[in-house]
C-alpha cells in the first residue's frame, strides 16, 4: 500500500471516530436509564420549540451521563442563543473527548470570539485528542476574523505531517478557505504538495475559494494533479480576470483549462467549462459553442450558461444557441440555451420563448417564462399562455409579468387598478404575482391595499403570497415608508412562525421590537411524539442498531440513503413520516447544478417550519441534507434575523455530488447515500422522484 492510500485510510478512520458519533462505536458506551431517556425527551422538546430553558440546559449539561452532556451541548448550539456561550465556557474542563469536541464545535457555531485563545490552545497542543483538535480547526472557520485566519495559517505552517495531524490539518485547510479575508498562502501551498490526496484537494479548495490572484500559480500546478478530486477544484479557480491579475496571464490558464477539457473525469471537464466561460477571447467562445452539442448534459448546460455570461460579446454564438433550444435537444439544455440566448441578445429569444411556452417540459416552460417576462410587451403572447400553466411557480411568474405590463402605461391609476383586480383572485399565484410585480415602485399609499392582500394570503395553504406581500412592504420601508409600523399595528403578534421569520428577514430589528424573540415556536408535535422519537430513533442508534435506510426511486434509477437518527432525530422522523403517508411521490428536481447538488422541490405546500439539526456531521460527497434558513436578514448585512435559530421552511431534500465546505455549520446533514451515487450524477433538471420507501432490516 502506498503512503498516500495509507494516509487517506488513517485520516478517514480518524474523521469517522472523532467527527461523527457513529453507532459502530457504541459498544463502549454506558447504557441509558429511564431517567436519561426522559432528559433526552426534554432536550428534543426544547430544540423543536426553540425554547432556551436555562434551568433544564444547565442541569442536563452537568449530568453524569456523557451522552446527556453531549446532547445538551448540541441543543445549545442549535438554539443559537448568546446565553449559551457562558454555559459552554463552563464546560471547557470536560474530560469526555466526544463531549469536549462537541463543546468546541458548539463554541464555533455560536461565533464566540472571546474563545479564540482557548480554541487556539487546543489546536496547537500536540496532546489534544484528534476529534477535539479537528473541531478546534473547524471552529475558526465559523468565527472567521482576521485573527482566526492568521492562527490557522500559523498552525498549517507548523503542523507536522502524519496520521496524527491529518484530520485537524484537513479541517484547518477548509476553515482557512472559508475566510473572506485574503492573506499569505504559503501555509496552504505547503499542503498542496502532500502525498495525501485528501489533503491536496482541501488545499486546492482553500486556494481557489478566496478568489485571490496570488493563488493562480499554485492552482495551475494542481490542475495537473493525478487525483481528479484535486484537479477539479484547481481548475475551477483558473478564471480569466484572476489569471490576468496574477501576472501569469489568461493565456497560460486557458491552456491548462483546454487540457482539463480532455480529462476522462466529467467533474474536471465541468469545472473546465465553467472556468472557460470567464475567459473573454474568441478561441474560448468557439470552444464553448462546440460544447453546446456535447452528449453529456452537464457539459452542454454549463457551456450555454458560460456563453450567456458574456452577454452581447457572445453574439457570434446566437445561431448555435437558437439551434440548442430545438426539440431535438434535452429539456435541460434547451432551457439553458434559451436563457443564454436572452442574455446575449434578448430580442433573438422572443420567438423561441413564445414557442416554448407551450412545451410539455416544465423545465423548458420555466425558462420560457423568465425570458418572456424580460421581453415585457414582446412576451405578451407567451405570457398569455403561461398565465394558465398547471405549475404554480410558473403561473406566479407569468402573472407577475402580465400584471406588470400595465406599468407601461404611465397613469398610476391604471397600474393600481390592475393590482387591485389581481388581489381579488382566488388563485394564490395571481395574488403573489401582483405583489411581486409592484415591489419596485410601491409607495406608502399602497400599504392599505397590501395589508388587505396579506390578510387574504394568511388563509392560503401556500405561503408564496404572504412572502411576496412582505417583500413589497419591505421595499416601501427601504424607501422611507412606514410599512413595518403599519404591519405591526395591524398584527400586534406574529400570525405564524413562518410569518415571523419572513418579517425578520425583511424588517430586522423592528420585528424584534414589535413581536419579541418569536420563541418558543409552535410545534405540531406532542409530548407523546417526542417520547416516540427518542425511544424509536435515538436510543436504538445510541445502542448501535443499524441506521434506517430509505430507497429513493427516481426517473434515473434507485438510490439508498442511511439516516443519522442519533443527531438528526426530528428531521429523520419527519422524513420517515412523509414516506409512510405516501407524500414522497412525484417530486421534481428543480435545482440541479453540475458537479454540485441535485435538489428537489418542496414536498408539501403547507409544511410547518422545520428544525435544522446542525451537527458535527460534515457535508461530504453523497450527503443527504436540506437547505437552512438561519433567520438571515439580507437587508441588514452582518446581522442575523431577530429570531435567529436554525430554521428552514419546506423540506427541500438535497443530494450532494461534491463536498460543500462553504455550507458547513449551516446545513443539516441528515444522512448519506450508501448506494446509487451514480444515479445522482445522472439526474437532470426536471427529473422526478417517483417514490421513497423504508427498507426492511436486511433488505438489499
Amino acid at each position: 500500500m502506498s503512503l498516500s492510500n495509507r494516509n487517506v485510510r488513517v485520516m478517514a478512520v480518524a474523521l469517522l471516530a472523532s467527527v461523527l458519533p457513529l453507532a459502530a462505536f457504541a459498544q463502549a458506551r454506558p447504557p441509558l436509564s429511564a431517567a436519561d431517556v426522559a432528559d433526552i425527551v426534554t432536550l428534543e422538546k426544547i430544540e423543536d420549540r426553540r425554547n432556551y430553558d436555562t434551568a433544564a440546559l444547565q442541569r442536563i449539561a452537568t449530568a453524569p451521563h456523557p451522552e446527556l452532556r453531549r446532547r445538551a451541548v448540541l441543543a445549545i448550539a442549535r438554539l443559537y442563543d448568546w446565553r449559551g456561550r457562558d454555559l459552554l465556557k463552563s464546560m471547557r474542563a470536560e474530560t469526555d473527548t466526544a463531549v469536549l469536541a462537541t463543546v468546541v464545535w458548539a463554541t464555533g457555531q455560536l461565533v464566540d470570539t472571546s474563545a479564540v485563545e482557548w480554541i487556539d490552545s487546543l489546536l496547537r497542543d500536540e496532546n489534544t485528542p484528534t476529534g477535539v483538535a479537528t473541531e478546534a480547526a473547524g471552529a475558526f472557520g465559523k468565527i472567521r476574523t482576521s485573527d482566526t485566519r492568521l492562527r490557522l495559517a500559523l498552525y498549517l505552517n507548523d503542523a507536522v505531517p502524519g496520521p496524527k495531524s491529518a484530520a485537524a490539518v484537513a479541517e484547518a485547510l477548509l476553515s482557512i478557505g472559508r475566510h473572506r479575508d485574503r492573506g499569505d498562502i504559503t501555509s496552504i501551498a505547503r499542503w498542496a504538495a502532500s502525498p495525501d490526496d485528501e489533503l491536496r484537494w482541501r488545499a486546492a479548495w482553500a486556494l481557489f475559494r478566496p478568489r485571490d490572484p496570488i493563488a493562480i500559480p499554485e492552482l495551475l500546478q494542481l490542475s495537473k494533479d493525478p487525483s481528479p478530486e484535486v484537479r477539479f477544484w484547481a481548475v475551477r479557480g483558473l478564471t480569466g480576470p484572476r489569471a490576468d491579475s496574477s501576472g501569469v496571464g489568461a493565456a497560460v490558464a486557458q491552456q491548462a483549462i483546454m487540457e482539463a477539457l480532455g480529462s476522462d473525469d466529467r467533474r474536471v471537464q465541468v469545472e473546465a467549462v465553467r472556468a472557460l466561460g470567464s475567459h473573454a477571447d474568441g478561441v474560448s467562445l468557439v470552444q464553448l459553442i462546440l460544447l453546446l452539442e456535447a452528449e453529456d448534459p452537464w457539459i452542454a448546460t454549463m457551456a450555454a450558461e458560460a456563453i450567456g455570461s458574456r452577454g452581447d460579446n457572445a453574439r457570434a454564438a446566437m445561431a448555435q444557441l437558437g439551434q440548442a433550444t430545438g426539440a431535438d435537444h434535452p429539456a435541460w439544455v434547451r432551457a439553458a440555451a434559451l436563457t443564454a440566448l436572452a442574455d446575449v441578445w434578448l430580442s433573438a429569444a422572443q420567438q423561441p420563448a413564445i414557442a416554448m411556452a407551450k412545451d410539455t417540459s416544465l423545465t423548458v416552460r420555466t425558462a420560457a417564462v423568465g425570458v418572456l417576462a424580460r421581453l415585457k410587451v414582446g412576451g405578451r403572447v407567451g405570457l398569455a399562455v403561461l398565465r394558465n400553466d398547471a405549475d404554480r411557480a410558473v403561473r406566479t411568474a407569468a402573472h407577475a409579468a402580465w400584471i406588470a405590463l400595465a406599468d407601461t402605461i404611465e397613469n398610476p391609476v391604471v397600474r393600481r387598478a390592475a393590482r387591485k383586480a389581481a388581489f381579488a383572485s382566488r388563485d394564490v399565484a395571481v395574488r403573489a404575482g401582483a405583489a411581486r410585480s409592484m415591489a419596485e415602485w410601491a409607495e406608502p399609499s399602497d400599504i392599505p391595499m397590501l395589508l388587505d392582500a396579506f390578510a387574504v394570503a394568511l388563509k392560503d395553504s401556500a405561503v408564496i403570497a404572504q412572502d411576496a406581500v412582505i417583500e413589497a412592504l419591505a421595499e416601501i420601508e427601504s424607501r422611507g415608508g412606514s410599512a413595518a409600523a403599519a404591519l405591526f399595528a395591524k398584527y400586534p403578534t406574529a400570525p405564524s412562525d413562518i410569518v415571523y421569520n419572513a418579517a425578520g428577514r425583511a424588517f430586522g430589528p423592528k420585528t424584534l421590537a414589535a413581536w419579541g424573540r418569536g420563541r418558543p415556536v409552535r410545534s405540531r408535535r406532542t409530548d407523546a411524539d417526542y417520547q416516540r422519537i427518542v425511544e424509536a430513533l435515538i436510543v436504538p442508534a445510541y445502542n448501535g442498531a443499524p441506521a434506517p435506510t430509505l430507497r429513493w426511486t427516481t426517473t434515473r434509477g434507485d438510490l439508498d440513503t442511511e439516516l443519522n437518527t442519533l443527531d438528526t432525530p426530528l428531521a429523520s422522523d419527519y422524513l420517515m413520516q412523509l414516506t409512510a403517508k405516501g407524500a414522497m411521490q412525484r417530486i421534481r428536481f428543480d435545482r440541479v447544478v453540475p458537479n454540485f447538488v441535485a435538489q428537489q422541490r418542496e414536498v408539501l405546500i403547507d409544511e410547518p417550519l422545520q428544525r435544522d439539526e446542525i451537527s458535527r456531521g460534515r457535508l461530504v460527497r453523497g450527503n443527504l441534507s436540506w437547505g437552512s434558513n438561519i433567520g438571515n436578514a439580507p437587508r441588514f448585512p452582518g446581522q442575523r434575523g431577530p429570531g435567529a435559530a436554525y430554521d428552514t421552511g419546506p423540506a427541500v431534500y438535497t443530494f450532494g455530488v461534491t463536498p460543500q465546505p462553504h455550507n458547513e455549520g449551516d446545513f443539516a446533514a441528515l444522512g448519506r447515500i450508501i448506494k446509487g451515487m451514480d444515479v445522482v450524477e445522472k439526474l437532470e433538471l426536471g427529473d422526478y422522484l417517483k417514490s421513497v420507501r423504508l427498507l426492511k432490516p436486511g433488505e438489499k
